[in-house]
C-alpha cells in the first residue's frame, strides 16, 4: 500500500463520523479461508455502524496495476460466504489508475450487483491530477499532514452521499451515478434510445438547460437522465441475502420518475455530478471547443429538445478522464 492510501485510512479514523466505527486492514472471512485459498480477504478500511446495520467495505485504489483483482478477490469470498444486506463493497479509484483499467473494473462492478453483492466503484480525490497524485504518493505521512489539497472529510463525504439511495421507488433504489464511466454509459443510452420510435414518443420534446459530455463519443445527454442509476432489488428469500440487478438509467424509467417523483430533481442532478465526481460545469459563452460537436448533436434531436432562453450549460469530466497515464 502506497503512502497516500495509508494516509487516508488514518485520516478516515481520525474524522470517523458520530455512531460508526472505522478499522483499518481488517480481515472479512475466517483465518481457515485465507489460509486455504492462499490470499488475505482484508479490507483497507472497515466503516461500520455501532449498531451493526450498516458496513462499508472500502478498498482504495491510488495507482494500482490492476485495481479489478480486489473486485474478483471480494466476489468470490462472496461465493463462499455471501454477504450479508447489510455490507456494502466501495472502491475509490483514483486518477492516478489507467482510464481502461479504471472501466475495466467499474464494469466489474456491475458483474458483482449481478451475483447479488451490494457494490459501487467512485473515484477517490478526483480534483486532483495523476501528477499530482503520484507526487503525493512519494511523501511521508508527516509530509502529507501538511498537504490541504488531500480533502479526507470530502472524500468521506462522497462515500455516503453515493451508497446511500438519492430515493427509492416500489422495488427499486435509485442512486446517484458512482462513477463518470455510469455517467457516460447513460450519456451512450440516451442517444441509443431516443432514436426508437416508442422511446421518442415516450419523451415527447423538453425544455433542457444542462448536458452532460462524453469526450470519448462527442455525444451529448441531458444532465439529469445522466446523474441517477436504477437498482433493483429482488425477492429475499429465506436462503439467500437480498440481491440487486441492473444498473443506468432509461427513458421509460426517466418519464415516469420526473413525472411522479419530486426527488428526481435536476439540481440534485448536477450538483451531485460537479460536487461528488468533478465534473466541471461550463457556460455556453465560454464552451467555443464544443460548440461544433454541440450543434452538430442538436441538429439530430430538435424533435425532442427544445433549449432553455439563457442557452446550454454544459458538464464535462475532468481533464484526467479517458487519459492513460504514463507516469
Amino acid at each position: 500500500m502506497g503512502n497516500l492510501a495509508k494516509f487516508l485510512q488514518s485520516e478516515f479514523v481520525r474524522l470517523c463520523p458520530v455512531g460508526w466505527r472505522c478499522q483499518t486492514e481488517q480481515r472479512l472471512l475466517a483465518p481457515a479461508f485465507d489460509h486455504q485459498m492462499g490470499y488475505a480477504s482484508r479490507v483497507d478500511l472497515l466503516l461500520y455502524r455501532e449498531d451493526g446495520t450498516r458496513q462499508l467495505w472500502i478498498e482504495f485504489e491510488v495507482s494500482r496495476a490492476d485495481p479489478v483483482a480486489n473486485h474478483a478477490k471480494f466476489s468470490v469470498a462472496h461465493l463462499f460466504q455471501p454477504q450479508l444486506e447489510s455490507d456494502t463493497f466501495v472502491s475509490m479509484i483514483s486518477p492516478r489508475v489507467d482510464y481502461g483499467r479504471a472501466n475495466l473494473a467499474g464494469n466489474m462492478i456491475t458483474l458483482m450487483r449481478k451475483i447479488g453483492m451490494q457494490a459501487f466503484q467512485m473515484p477517490l480525490v478526483p480534483y486532483l491530477s495523476a501528477t499530482a497524485i503520484n507526487a503525493l504518493n512519494k511523501l511521508s505521512q508527516a509530509e502529507l499532514m501538511t498537504h490541504s489539497e488531500i480533502e479526507a472529510q470530502r472524500e468521506l463525504e462522497r462515500i455516503f452521499a453515493i451508497v446511500e439511495p438519492a430515493f427509492t421507488v416500489e422495488t427499486q433504489r435509485i442512486y446517484f451515478a458512482s462513477n463518470l464511466l455510469e455517467v457516460m454509459l447513460n450519456v451512450r443510452t440516451w442517444n441509443a434510445e431516443i432514436n426508437q420510435a416508442a422511446h421518442s414518443a415516450r419523451w415527447g420534446k423538453r425544455i433542457i438547460s444542462y448536458f452532460v459530455f462524453d469526450p470519448i463519443t462527442h455525444l451529448f445527454a441531458p444532465s439529469k437522465f445522466c446523474a441517477y442509476v436504477a437498482l433493483k432489488a429482488a425477492t429475499t428469500t429465506e436462503h439467500s441475502p437480498s440481491r440487486v440487478l441492473g444498473s443506468g438509467m432509461n427513458i421509460d424509467l426517466y418519464t415516469s420518475l420526473d413525472a411522479h417523483e419530486k426527488l428526481f430533481d435536476g439540481a440534485r442532478a448536477h450538483n451531485h455530478l460537479t460536487r461528488n465526481l468533478a465534473m466541471q460545469l461550463i457556460p455556453n459563452a465560454e464552451a467555443e471547443h464544443l460548440a461544433n460537436h454541440f450543434d452538430h448533436w442538436l441538429s439530430s434531436h430538435k424533435a425532442q429538445i427544445t433549449l432553455h432562453s439563457r442557452g446550454p450549460i454544459f458538464l464535462v469530466p475532468p481533464e484526467w478522464f479517458g487519459k492513460k497515464k504514463r507516469l
